[in-house]
């Protein structure tokens, strides 16, 4: 018995290496189109649902920014109210980072905090929580519906703070793209000010220029020279705005870092990542949300419910 185990655990280590590599290369959309077929029934239904949604022209103009150049800032579509009480819940987390930092479910980014996984059941988050409810307010679902043209799959939501170490630069602090899945579209919004590059501004290049940079097949990360060889450094954007300010970047399409902390510095940072359905990666990945009686329907397809 263990030496099947260990024969069956050998293999989906090679399995995960290969797709690290495909989901790295041109390769990953015929590996997607695969798997989109399989799921073709909840494909089709996601791509008509989103055909009755009624976006704005704002919000239309804002997920044509999106596939165009690859960012858009979002800030005026936000609901007035819905941040107010996302401000306020960001300050309260914010007043108990040190307890959040003992009940961290992963610690392997030394220079970030998690602060949801603390009021986490299960490993889940309620439907009702203000940082979901950020995620999944209408303005949000339109602008990544009429993106990507399909009502989203809402990955995850994390609050992370930033601070500074004395660590060289490692892992989201170099320039990387994500490789989750195809199309990915993360909304970001600074729950603190930072209005200097000590305060960690998250730092990317558009979409045009990530392409000057090409794919790499057998690296991830990357030093700033390696970058700059390839790419003018006029072409960087540098997210420097006060606290609320919220952008969305498909970070597939676009080579980006941050958490660049200076001493004495902090970054409170929200983000909420979505992916075009269904996950490419095989196997089941619990979901880390969990519905309520408030739970419409729409809400409960962008979260897997």
């Amino acid at each position: 018995m263990a030496f099947k185990s260990a024969k069956l655990g050998s293999k989906m280590g090679l399995v995960s290496r290969a797709l690290w590599h495909v989901n790295r290369s041109p390769l990953r959309w015929a590996v997607k189109t695969g798997v989109n077929a399989w799921h073709f029934s909840d494909k089709r239904d996601r791509r008509r649902r989103a055909e009755l949604l009624q976006p704005t022209a704002l919000e239309k103009a804002k997920a044509d920014a999106l596939n165009r150049d690859g960012y858009a800032v979002v800030t005026e579509v936000i609901d007035p109210a819905i941040q107010r009480r996302f401000e306020e819940a960001g300050r309260a987390r914010l007043a108990n980072v040190d307890v959040a930092e003992g009940k961290q479910a992963s610690t392997w980014k030394k220079f970030w905090v998690r602060l949801l996984d603390a009021e986490m059941e299960n490993g889940k988050l309620s439907a009702d929580n203000i940082f979901v409810q950020y995620a999944l307010q209408n303005s949000v679902i339109n602008i990544v519906s009429a993106a990507l043209g399909e009502i989203p799959w809402l990955d995850y939501v994390l609050l992370s703070y930033s601070r500074h170490t004395e660590d060289a630069l490692a892992s989201s602090q170099l320039w990387h793209r994500d490789h989750d899945d195809v199309r990915v579209i993360k909304l970001f919004s600074y729950l603190t000010d930072v209005n200097e590059d000590a305060d960690g501004p998250f730092t990317f290049l558009p979409r045009q220029a990530t392409e000057k940079f090409g794919y790499p097949l057998r690296e991830s990360h990357f030093s700033d020279e390696r970058v700059f060889a390839k790419v003018s450094r006029s072409d960087v954007k540098v997210m420097k705005a006060p606290r609320l300010s919220t952008f969305m970047v498909e970070t597939t399409q676009c080579l980006h870092m941050g958490s660049r902390m200076g001493p004495g510095h902090g970054r409170l940072l929200y983000t909420a990542t979505f992916l075009s359905f269904p996950r490419m990666f095989p196997g089941t990945k619990q979901r880390p949300f969990f519905e309520t009686p408030n739970t419409i329907e729409l809400q409960k397809l962008v979260m897997g419910l």
